[in-house]
């Protein structure tokens, strides 16, 4: 991507040096693979929904954003 603007790019970029890499982790999770961020006090975010059923994707339990206890994942180790 090329960003052409008058600003200089320190103020364009601001806030997005020293961000802490978010790891993420593909995961079963009632019954679809997922793929989730590790958030604090093992908890997990859905960042992804990897299904080939239509229906899944209306199903609010696997809206990206959505929190999820670490003992409901499969977590292939």
């Amino acid at each position: 991507m090329i960003l052409y603007s008058i600003i200089p790019a320190e103020i364009v970029f601001q806030g997005s040096y020293g961000q802490e890499e978010v790891k993420y982790i593909e995961a079963g999770y009632r019954g679809e693979r997922v793929v989730v961020a590790q958030t604090a006090d093992r908890q997990y975010t859905i960042a992804r929904l990897l299904s080939t059923r239509p229906g899944s994707f209306l199903n609010s339990a696997f809206q990206p954003g959505s929190v999820v206890d670490a003992k409901e994942l499969e977590i292939d180790t």
